[in-house]
């Protein structure tokens, strides 16, 4: 089958290694490359285009995939299908008429939860104990289209790092399975129930600021969300902020305040019900390191306060 791969970001990468595997001719279209390192001196393709260099496959970069231009390359790829995974355009009509078995997206969610920018994070930051992917049809509102396959996976321990690696996974076998059905003519969609819908918004810094006056549990949903990017943290009491990396929650008596330190050689951190064990930690402009490393060298005292 011709198949016409729009995708840019490392979360795509399985898909198109799968597709090529099971024998599809695969047409790649990405975001163009960009500048990056220090001093932004470097040019860098995307993680996709990365991905096609080393295939020796070429890659179409596309600053609009609307344009006259684009919309030309699209329909001379002649693809029987669309393939859209984290790409970072939005598709008009024209490309997603320009295949007669349409346009299809992998989502990591499950839809209708979680429509929107960073859906695993949001499922992660909401204590939701199960997230997964759907396969959909691409329409004119965001992550709104039909569902055409849908698996779960439970989010217990699991980092946002940790889920995104495995949907991509899942996400690209489940493509195939739907692609399968396609050419068989036997694929079931079903109309998302827009009374369920919540919307994931876009995660920035500060949102991986640790709050000690939330419940442990609350705290340990927000490190797992924010990890590994944009990271979850809080301030030292010299006003440097320490990343937080992982650890579990724990009980402990009433009294204490937010953000007190309990006990120095676990760095078990008070929050507003229960405590906060940490495991692994990374100073401002240091490598990871596991908190008993970080002890050896820190200057805090039982009793001193984490956060703002």
């Amino acid at each position: 089958m011709r198949v016409t791969l729009l995708a840019s970001a490392d979360f795509a990468v399985p898909t198109l290694d799968r597709l090529l595997a099971a024998g599809h001719e695969v047409c790649v279209g990405t975001q163009p490359s960009r500048r990056a390192g220090r001093g932004r001196l470097e040019v860098r393709p995307t993680p996709i285009g990365a991905r096609c260099e080393d295939l020796g496959l070429a890659a179409r970069e596309l600053d609009d995939c609307n344009s006259p231009e684009s919309i030309e390359w699209l329909s001379a790829s002649q693809p029987d299908v669309i393939v859209v995974v984290a790409f970072g355009q939005k598709l008009g009509a024209a490309v997603r008429a320009a295949a007669p078995w349409g346009c299809l997206n992998i989502h990591p969610s499950l839809l209708p939860r979680w429509r929107g920018a960073a859906p695993v994070q949001a499922a992660l930051l909401a204590g939701d104990d199960t997230t997964g992917v759907c396969i959909i049809d691409v329409v004119e509102r965001m992550d709104a289209g039909a569902l055409l396959a849908v698996k779960k996976t439970p989010t217990a321990g699991k980092t946002a790092g940790d889920l995104l690696d495995e949907l991509s996974e899942t996400g690209a076998q489940l493509m195939l399975e739907v692609i399968d059905m396609l050419a068989r003519g036997d694929v079931m969609r079903s109309a998302q129930n827009e009374d369920d819908v919540t919307r994931a918004k876009k995660v920035h810094k500060d949102d991986g600021r640790i709050r000690w006056e939330h419940d442990a549990a609350a705290v340990d949903c927000r490190v797992r969300a924010m990890t590994p990017k944009p990271g979850a943290f809080t301030c030292l009491p010299d006003g440097s902020e320490l990343r937080l990396l992982s650890g579990t929650t724990i009980d402990v008596p009433r009294g204490a305040l937010p953000g007190e330190v309990l006990d120095m050689e676990g760095l078990v951190i008070a929050c507003g019900t229960g405590a906060y064990r940490v495991e692994r930690v990374q100073r401002q402009g240091r490598k990871p390191m596991d908190v008993a490393d970080y002890l050896r060298g820190a200057t805090l005292t039982d009793g001193v306060r984490m956060g703002p």
